[in-house]
């Protein structure tokens, strides 16, 4: 039975790219493929289960909140102060009208992802709360997942612009100590909105989402690389959940941009496949490799500089530029090519001083997180070697997944995303910084490593600038 089970959820997969470019029924029973099931994965062997149980996103969805929540629940539904006034006080209102009880929190903006923050709304989080529901984007769902994690209480997702995948993750990013973690969560129990709310939001928010979605790309082939090179468990279904959106065509990615409802509707719905994606995989891996690194070095130096940083999709959009370029330079190399890199040799307690003055008092925490993944010279070379062994076959297959940078930079100018580090406030010193320092914040093995390891970083870096389309020199 549970194989039978595990045949008819990845039949189900294979057909959901054909099921989201139409409407109603049709997507609904591709959801019902994923929400609530455990099965037998025949792809890599291995159990998956999306607790999730169900999605609603359509007009008048908020009308229906009533059947998800128990009568005698006692509700906390919270908000910032922008999302209370976008759907916040509606969602509030309408449960009280019911007879529920309700205690909402309006958290001020602007709002960061901090473990300070997250303690602020823990302890205001009262000890009879059964049920939150977060009414909100990708910051106020990840402390809400966070703490609602912590408590043991289930919570409702209302998102209210379709601007990252997270709502429907396991996982919450936070900036812990000053260091940008993802911290395993539970997922929410359900996902509701209204088509006319999420296509409010800012059309900046709409395209970092759009950017946030397409990253997934690079990010999969950052984990094909990790389950190379580490043995690391792999499974394409995440990837494939969300592989459609690559067919949405320039005049598609326009309605976006246009805050077209129903363009923006698929998007979320996209997003929220590859949030799924992610509990299928138990961990962040199909959506966040290299590129999102140095989204989250940018956060951090924004943190340190006490200044509000761009928008997560936004920089992953960037981010994803620079993954794409450091792809096409190493299926470019020779296992002749390549070569230890300057100063890779030295072990991370002898950089002890570099880490000081980049991170200040997060230092020791970057530093643990990298030495994690240094390898030695030995070490190194034995890695090379193993590329080597088989680089013609992953060559192929690598380029056969891979996207020109010209082509991604088309469609993020089609959304109306960022295609320069400028344009998102980030200077060409910080944006080297970046690409030179962003995987030392992270243990999880990224091109931003393979860069390294091959020698194509840091003596050919403005080589991948310039392959970005990025402006390297003043004007």
């Amino acid at each position: 039975m549970a194989r039978r089970m595990g045949l008819q959820v990845n039949e189900g997969l294979r057909q959901m790219a054909h099921a989201l470019f139409r409407k109603g029924t049709a997507m609904k029973e591709a959801y019902s493929q994923l929400l609530g099931r455990r099965w037998r994965c025949d792809e890599c062997g291995r159990e998956h289960f999306v607790p999730t149980r169900w999605v609603m996103v359509e007009e008048n969805a908020f009308a229906q909140l009533l059947q998800f929540v128990p009568e005698d629940a006692n509700l906390f539904v919270i908000a910032d102060e922008i999302t209370w006034e976008v759907a916040g006080r509606k969602v509030a209102q309408g449960l009280r009208a019911s007879g529920r009880s309700v205690r909402d929190l309006v958290l001020p903006v602007p709002l960061s992802a901090t473990d300070a923050m997250a303690n602020f709304l823990s302890e205001r989080w009262k000890t009879q709360t059964q049920k939150a529901i977060a009414v909100g984007s990708g910051t106020l769902n990840d402390l809400v997942k966070w703490v609602a994690s912590q408590r043991g209480v289930s919570y409702i997702s209302v998102p209210t612009a379709a601007s990252v995948n997270g709502y429907t993750s396991p996982i919450a990013a936070l900036t812990v100590q000053g260091i940008k973690r993802t911290m395993p969560c539970h997922p929410p129990e359900g996902v509701m909105t209204e088509p006319s709310v999420i296509a409010s939001a800012p059309l900046a928010m709409t395209a970092a989402g759009y950017a946030d979605l397409m990253s997934k790309t690079v990010a999969d082939l950052d984990w094909q690389l990790a389950r190379w090179l580490w043995d690391e468990p792999y499974c394409p279904l995440p990837r494939r959940l969300v592989a459609f959106a690559d067919e949405w065509d320039l005049r598609y990615l326009q309605r976006i941009a246009s805050g077209d409802p129903n363009a923006v509707t698929n998007l979320l719905m996209a997003l929220l496949l590859s949030g799924i994606g992610m509990t299928i995989a138990g961990s962040s891996a199909p959506s966040s490799g290299g590129e999102h690194l140095l989204s989250h070095w940018w956060d951090m130096q924004a943190e340190r500089q006490q200044r509000v940083p761009a928008l997560h999709g936004l920089q992953v959009g960037i981010g994803t530029l620079v993954a794409l370029a450091l792809y096409d330079l190493l299926l470019a190399t020779e296992p002749s090519d390549w070569h230890a890199s300057p100063d890779e040799s030295r072990p991370p307690s002898e950089r002890m001083g570099e880490f000081a003055e980049r991170y200040g008092e997060k230092a020791e925490g970057v530093m643990a997180e990298f030495a994690a993944k240094w390898l030695s010279t030995e070490r190194a070379e034995a890695v090379r070697q193993k590329m080597a062994a088989n680089w013609d076959a992953w060559r192929e297959r690598l380029q056969s997944q891979l996207p020109s940078v010209a082509e991604h930079r088309r469609r993020l100018e089609a959304v109306g995303a960022a295609t320069s580090p400028q344009q998102l406030g980030i200077p060409m010193d910080e944006l080297k910084a970046a690409v030179l320092h962003a995987r030392e914040i992270r243990r999880r093995w990224t091109i931003l490593d393979t860069a390294f390891l091959v020698g194509i970083l840091p003596e050919r870096l403005d080589e991948v600038l310039q392959r970005c389309g990025f402006q390297t020199t003043p004007s």
